[in-house]
């Protein structure tokens, strides 16, 4: 029989009276302190969840001890969990260890990643008061000067119950922008934003909603009044960039990138922020930095956060992230599976759905320009298959000549076959060409644009109009698309991208809309 005895040697008796010795016997004492020095080994290693693990095991042994309660804390912290973390912290200060006043630092971050600036402020000068010469002196001075620039909408001059009432209407305006109720959330926003003047959260939701509305305008100068009052918020400035991104302004894009590279928030949502913001203007390498660097160290994001995750991983060639990603999706949102966002990139498949839904939206279809774009799509897919079934189809189904000639230069583009198609035809090809060249915009808004010219194209035929310039047409129709959409654009900014004259955009303009 072997038994712990202190770490000596054992002997037992035998029956016989003679002393065995019965090997050595190790003193294995799982106290406090071993399960303490267990966490910050993984801490160490930045395993939090096992950190967290063993530090909850420390405490379980002594919860009296002050510096296993806050180490606890602290990754509490890390881990978003910052109610918890705050409990533990206040238990310590408040009962334990009074004097520990890094305390105090670790309450002011969590208050401020909860959008409680009052408290935040509150613990970050009770921490420089107690602790001049303490280790996060200069850290809590940065903290609060960020807190004065994110939490001016109060002045001074409310108290902390008006502030927590002011998040609660922040969160439910938040909410109505997130289940899609944009009229509903503008009018909460714009309340909010009368009663605090300098509520930039709101702001920006509000420029959100308005771009989703398609207000672009309006959303683009919400977002630039923001900056001129509060320089350098990041949430004004990602939003703009996704604004410029989906209109196509490249130069303005670019400056606004340059301007986040050398941001580095503090905050997990900030952060979450700016890692979507490149994922959705196609910096998938920066992108990925920050969303896997927050998923590394236990972001509980949502839904959104693991779909530009995947996102950017897939297309920074990580394609077993992007699929574990890709899980979590579906996890919170079981209809989203199959609908992986880089399966539409996926053009020589010819078993996928997609092609074969075209193909059924094209039969079911008595719009002529959305035949055409549907071709077009095929033709870009490089789906021959499809085409080819389609051409037989238009063909036995006696479809308009124009179609026919359409779904000939299509299959010629994937096949080098040479059908003969109308010079009308085969110039208005050259017009969307000419426009995918120039105009980098959302799907959405592409497909809008090419609908657009199909019209005037059907009907320019029709007229027997010559469509010889594509570089006008392409600016004309552009430009009318961007306008009946709301989008902030200027004729002198989409002449000269085309490199025409204003005059001549102005008379295409014309005839885009005669032709319509």
């Amino acid at each position: 029989m072997v038994t712990i005895d202190g770490g000596h040697m054992g002997r037992q008796q035998s029956k016989s009276g003679e002393t065995e010795t019965i090997g050595q016997i190790v003193c294995f004492a799982q106290d406090g302190e071993y399960f303490f020095n267990k966490g910050i080994k993984f801490y160490r290693h930045r395993d939090l969840y096992k950190a967290k693990k063993y530090f909850q095991r420390a405490v379980s042994f002594d919860p009296q001890e002050p510096v296993f309660l806050c180490q606890l804390a602290a990754v509490l912290a890390e881990l978003g969990e910052f109610e918890e973390s705050n409990l533990l912290l206040i238990q310590v200060v408040e009962n334990l260890e009074p004097e520990m006043y890094e305390c105090y630092y670790f309450l002011a971050n969590n208050y401020a990643y909860l959008g409680l600036f009052h408290e935040a402020k509150k613990y970050a000068k009770l921490y420089l008061k107690y602790s001049p010469d303490g280790e996060f002196y200069e850290d809590t001075e940065d903290l609060l000067e960020l807190l004065s620039i994110e939490s001016n909408i109060l002045h001074g001059t409310h108290e902390s119950e008006d502030e927590d009432d002011l998040i609660i209407k922040q969160e439910y305006a938040r909410k109505l922008l997130e289940d899609g109720k944009l009229e509903e959330a503008s009018r909460e926003l714009q309340i909010l934003i009368k009663e605090y003047p300098e509520f930039w959260s709101a702001f920006n939701n509000l420029a959100l909603a308005q771009f989703y509305l398609g207000n672009v305008n309006k959303a683009i100068k919400l977002s630039q009044d923001v900056l001129k009052k509060n320089t350098g918020n990041l949430h004004a400035l990602c939003n703009l960039a996704v604004f410029y991104h989906f209109l196509g302004r490249r130069h303005e894009v670019d400056t606004l990138v340059k301007s986040l590279a050398v941001v580095y928030p503090i905050d997990m949502d900030h952060r979450s922020k700016l890692g979507v913001t490149y994922a959705l203007i196609g910096k998938y390498e920066e992108a990925f930095k920050w969303l896997r660097w927050l998923q590394k160290y236990g972001y509980d994001g949502d839904a959104a956060f693991y779909y530009w995750l995947s996102v950017s991983a897939y297309y920074t060639n990580r394609k077993q992230l992007a699929y574990d990603a890709w899980q979590k999706v579906i996890k919170l949102n079981p209809e989203k599976k199959g609908a992986e966002p880089w399966l539409k990139v996926k053009t020589n498949d010819k078993n996928q759905t997609e092609k074969y839904s075209l193909i059924e939206q094209f039969k079911g279809s008595d719009n002529e320009e959305k035949k055409l774009l549907i071709l077009l799509l095929l033709m870009r897919a490089g789906n021959v298959t499809s085409l080819q079934e389609l051409q037989t189809y238009i063909l036995s189904n006696k479809e308009a000549p124009y179609v026919q000639e359409f779904v000939n230069l299509m299959l010629n583009k994937l096949t080098n076959n040479n059908h003969e198609v109308s010079s009308t035809i085969g110039d208005g090809l050259q017009v969307i060409d000419t426009l995918a060249h120039h105009a980098h915009w959302s799907q959405a808004i592409e497909q809008k644009c090419y609908m657009l010219w199909f019209r005037v194209l059907l009907n320019g035929k029709k007229a027997e109009t010559r469509f010889k310039n594509s570089e006008a047409w392409a600016a004309a129709i552009e430009y009318c698309c961007l306008r009946a959409e709301e989008f902030n654009v200027t004729q002198r900014e989409i002449a000269e991208k085309y490199q025409i004259s204003t005059s001549t955009l102005r008379k295409y303009m014309n005839l885009v809309t005669n032709l319509v």
